[in-house]
């Protein structure tokens, strides 16, 4: 029965207005240290499906730090393989595939190190990192902004993509650089210092004009389509992601009305495998689409390098690179004639492994966190499923302390005899 303090409480319930019923009731969950007691004990901590939309919003620096070493270190072999699969005008297998690639790559083993797959790792990663920079120093002396959200306007998103087609500019001759050093043999090359890198790339960004000997194309034929590129990849790559994120929480909204209750939280793991999720189909859908443009400009990027890479028809020779290419279109045409359209798409096995690998990666990552993830897991979040929280909820409601609600519509004496 409940004590005398109460009776009060349900006599303005049953005598005031209805507006004046939810404020009372509103105050009363502030007010009474007992029942607000009870909710923080049961109450999760968990984000808004809205917030989910802005991925800069989710605390997840230990998935962020995992996926950027998936992108950046542990694919790299299979970016090695794409390049040299593109760049290789005379090769008689594709591979477009991926099983194709498993017995060269084996061979490749046996015949050369370890680090066969590794080259190019440290100019690579010298490019991305110069690449933030210039995007943090423009960011900083124009009004440009380096990040925007859902809110932004149109011209902050105009001027958005204004700074990344500008930063690509300067990476361009740098990149090339970084091409050759992912694509050429060990065992036919030199292998270069950590910082050629920016000697060959300064090299490439002051030679605007066509050399007198050789097939060096000049910086500025390459610019143009690789800045174009490089920016739709970018809006290609933040649309599908917005879309795929859009995507997931529909489905789960609909599969929460299915059950008869929507939720409008996510716990702290759904949350980062939303984020995850989006990130990785916005990049695969890029990489697929723009992987012909892709193996054009690699081919244009090496001409004239005097460039050997490993023959991965056989993975036990090597074989030189001699093109002649006029430019963008020239190559493209080239290529769709002497190698057919499916030349386009030299390679795409070894993407498909990139992205398996990575997929891999974000599951396992979000399955070892949310079953054993207490090392990972920050102070004052638990991820706490759906089902839990219905058990946790039915305890609150069979608890013997919590006083019932009397039925309403009764005087006040019935209620209580």
């Amino acid at each position: 029965m409940a004590g005398t303090e109460d009776y009060s409480f349900y006599y303005s319930l049953e005598n005031s207005p209805f507006w004046i019923k939810k404020a009372d009731s509103a105050a009363s969950a502030v007010t009474d240290g007992r029942i607000q007691h009870e909710n923080k004990a049961i109450t999760p901590s968990k984000y808004r499906y809205d917030d989910m939309i802005d991925s800069s919003r989710i605390p997840n620096p230990s998935f962020g730090i995992m996926r950027l070493a998936a992108e950046n270190l542990l694919c790299h072999p299979f970016l090695v393989l794409r390049r040299q699969c593109q760049v290789n005008v005379f090769s008689r297998k594709y591979h477009t595939l991926p099983f194709s690639l498993v017995p060269v790559v084996i061979r490749l083993h046996q015949r050369q190190s370890m680090t066969v797959l590794w080259k190019g790792i440290g100019s690579a990663l010298i490019v991305r990192g110069l690449t933030l920079a210039i995007e943090d120093v423009l960011s900083k002396i124009t009004p440009w902004p380096k990040e925007i959200d859902r809110n932004s306007s149109l011209k902050a998103i105009g001027h958005h993509i204004l700074l990344k087609s500008v930063s690509l500019a300067v990476v361009i001759p740098f990149y090339a650089a970084s091409v050759v050093e992912t694509v050429q043999s060990d065992i036919a090359s030199e292998k270069p210092g950590i910082f050629d890198v920016f000697q060959e790339g300064i090299y490439r960004f002051l030679s605007w004009s066509a050399p007198q000997t050789g097939r060096l194309l000049p910086i500025w034929i390459i610019l143009c389509p690789a800045v174009l590129c490089g920016t739709v990849h970018y809006i290609v790559s933040v649309l599908s992601a917005g879309l795929t994120r859009w995507g997931m929480t529909s489905a789960k909204k609909r599969s929460q009305r299915k059950q008869g209750a929507l939720s409008k939280e996510v716990s702290f793991v759904e949350a980062n495998d939303l984020d995850l999720s989006s990130r990785f189909a916005g990049s695969l859908v890029a990489d697929v689409l723009l992987f012909p443009f892709e193996t054009v400009l690699h081919r244009l990027h090496i001409q004239g390098t005097r460039t050997i890479i490993d023959n991965l028809d056989t993975g036990a020779s090597v074989i030189p690179i001699l093109t002649r290419y006029d430019g963008f279109f020239d190559c493209w045409n080239t290529i769709t004639r002497e190698e057919g359209k499916w030349g386009l798409y030299k390679g795409l096995g070894a993407l498909v492994l990139q992205y398996a690998l990575q997929l891999s990666i974000i599951k396992g990552s979000l399955f070892t966190f949310y079953h054993m993830g207490d090392l990972f897991k920050p102070a004052g979040i638990q991820p706490v499923s759906p089902r839990n929280q219905t058990v946790l909820s039915d305890r609150q409601d069979r608890s013997p302390k919590a006083s019932p609600e009397p039925p309403r519509g009764y005087p006040l004496h019935q209620q209580f005899n």
